[in-house]
């Protein structure tokens, strides 16, 4: 978006740097030049023996072959010593072969009308490469020569099922991409590949080969980063700058200015709608001048002017959409709301702009255009070191187009609101990768946190027991126990437990000794003695009917006698239920016996 250009590689390193990159990587150079006879003849001989060990090892299962080629090496008098090569002629010798064999692989499939990618003697050779790069018999960069000798050597369209193998095995080519040069030639690949696809018809192939990179080279590799945020100046955006054809014959004959001349479009059900004047159709599109190269609004001789310009031409682009708000396009919305689109490429014709503006999508990628230019320059931090100052009433100016193109773009459907959540969380996130480039892309990777020693348990019963009184001695400390057991527990009272360090302590009723008391017994007594017709007491100011009062006492009730606290119910008017269960008295024909004088005084 906004024309910045991240490719991989292209800035790290310079021509004739790949060229010299290119000869090393290349393996092909033999020691010819500074080599006996002797040794010519010697490198031939093993070059004509790994050539045949592969061949027949490439048509076994992977672990098979690993195994059957490392013998067939060593018989030949391959030796290796810390995971190297005792020779470079060795090397040299291996790598020629690898590729050869690919090579003449590749040819017959072509000459035959096949695909390389599906021979499966081709996959056993690239897998053979790749388990003895692992094992370090072969240089760790061999696989990725490879591989971009396959890419040479088959056509673009064949490269999609081709990169699936680099995509499948991406675990094994990180473990060999920590070495500068195995990066080298998987960036050199890659970049070769990406030169001969197409951006608009291959794009989502494009984007998978820019993925894996991500994936399989560390973080802190700095290839991929754009670290002096260069812009992609060759997006350069042609549009009719002057009328012609009928639409400047009608310009003419009307004799009116371009912001009251009205553009004619290839939709006759758009006319009288979605009007869109000369004058908006040549800011709309001419702004993508600067927005292609911000640094002319900054660096340039005329840096003012062309900011000024610049927020004229984007004032008036917010202003029309504000005018044809989205109800006027959402049936147009509606109906493409789960496709997919892309924008390879602007169609500027002067019949389609009424068309593009009604496109909710086409809207949103604008829109998104304007915020990113506007989030650099509105940070200073971003501009180039010689850059013009940005004075305060334009960067006022800017911050007001920014919050009209945040919210303009929060009112488009679909979900525009979730669609705006995102974008700012990408600009977050992209705020904070630039804070990481400018401070030359440290390794931000942290070593792991120290943990404690693991205790091995053995499965003897002995071995159990110690580890569990060593656990115990080391982690469950006096002060860990009491922290864990709750007060109370040990005394046997569990309702101490429940009572608050600073609560004040109840304030005795002489009316009611046994109110708050600890004890079930003594509160069972003081329902029974309110229950008692010869003291007088009414219903509502018993303790029974005392919400929380109750609720204390039913809790202890459960842990003294569960059978009268069965009895406890709304129906048996709680604790006295549980009374009349306690005396033995039978509740249940209490209650009818009620029942039964209550329908007598109803009859009469």
């Amino acid at each position: 978006v906004a024309g910045r250009e991240r490719g991989w590689g292209e800035e790290r390193r310079g021509k004739a740097q790949e060229a010299e990159e290119a000869e090393a990587l290349s393996g092909s150079t033999s020691a010819q030049d500074h080599t006996s006879p002797a040794m010519t003849t010697a490198f031939f001989s093993l070059l004509s023996s790994v050539k045949t060990s592969i061949v027949s090892a490439c048509k076994l299962p992977p672990l098979e072959a690993s195994q059957a080629f490392k013998a067939s090496l060593t018989k030949a008098g391959c030796s290796w010593t810390d995971g190297k090569a005792d020779s470079a002629e060795q090397d040299d010798s291996l790598s020629l072969a690898f590729r050869q064999v690919l090579e003449e692989l590749v040819v017959s499939n072509n000459k035959a009308s096949k695909s390389a990618v599906e021979d499966p003697t081709v996959i056993g050779l690239l897998d053979l490469c790749l388990n003895a790069a692992l094992d370090g018999a072969v240089p760790k960069q061999l696989p990725m020569m490879c591989i971009h000798d396959m890419f040479e050597g088959l056509t673009a369209r064949c490269c999609g099922d081709a990169f699936s193998f680099l995509e499948q095995r991406t675990d094994k080519l990180q473990t060999l991409t920590i070495d500068k040069l195995s990066q080298a030639a998987l960036l050199k690949s890659c970049n070769t590949l990406l030169q001969r696809l197409s951006k608009s018809s291959d794009l989502l192939l494009c984007g998978r080969i820019l993925m894996f990179l991500a994936n399989v080279l560390p973080l802190s590799e700095r290839s991929g980063v754009n670290l002096r945020g260069d812009f992609n100046k060759g997006n350069i955006t042609d549009f009719e700058e002057d009328l012609g054809g009928e639409e400047g014959e009608r310009l003419e004959a009307e004799g009116k200015e371009p912001h009251e001349f009205v553009l004619q479009s290839l939709d006759e059900k758009l006319e009288g709608q979605l009007e869109v004047s000369y004058h908006m159709y040549k800011s709309f599109w001419g702004i993508q001048k600067w927005l292609h190269d911000p640094l002319l609004l900054l660096t340039s001789t005329q840096a003012s002017l062309n900011l000024e310009t610049m927020t004229t031409m984007m004032s008036t682009v917010l202003d029309n959409f504000a005018a044809y708000t989205v109800s006027d396009v959402e049936a147009a919305a509606a109906s493409g709301a789960e496709r997919e689109f892309y924008f390879p490429g602007f169609l500027t014709s002067t019949r389609l702009i009424s068309l593009e503006l009604q496109d909710t999508h086409f809207r949103r990628h604008v829109l998104v255009q304007y915020i990113i230019v506007l989030l650099y320059l509105s940070d200073p931090s971003l501009h180039p070191p010689k850059s013009v100052d940005i004075k305060k009433p334009a960067r006022e100016e800017l911050t007001r187009l920014l919050e009209r193109c945040w919210s303009i773009l929060e009112g488009i459907p679909p979900r525009g609101a979730q669609f705006v959540r995102a974008l700012r969380k990408i600009m977050d996130r992209e705020g904070n990768w630039t804070s990481w480039k400018k401070n030359k892309c440290p390794d931000f990777s942290k070593e792991p946190l120290t943990e404690d020693p693991v205790i091995e348990v053995g499965t003897k019963r002995k071995d159990v027991m110690t580890a569990a009184h060593v656990w115990k001695r080391r982690y469950f400390t006096d002060k860990v126990r009491k922290a864990l057991i709750v007060e109370g527990l040990e005394e046997g009272n569990l309702t101490t437990s429940c009572k608050a360090k600073n609560r004040m302590p109840a304030k005795p009723n002489p009316d009611c000794p046994n109110e708050h008391s600890t004890n079930i017994s003594d509160r069972m007594q003081v329902v029974r003695d309110e229950m008692d017709p010869e003291n007088c007491i009414e219903e509502e100011y018993r303790h029974n009917n005392t919400t929380c009062w109750r609720w204390i006492s039913l809790r202890m009730l459960a842990a003294y006698d569960i059978e009268a606290f069965t009895a406890a119910t709304a129906e048996n008017r709680f604790l006295e239920g549980a009374v009349d269960k306690m005396d033995g008295k039978d509740v249940k024909d209490d209650n009818k016996m009620e029942e039964d004088e209550s329908k007598d005084k109803a009859k009469e």
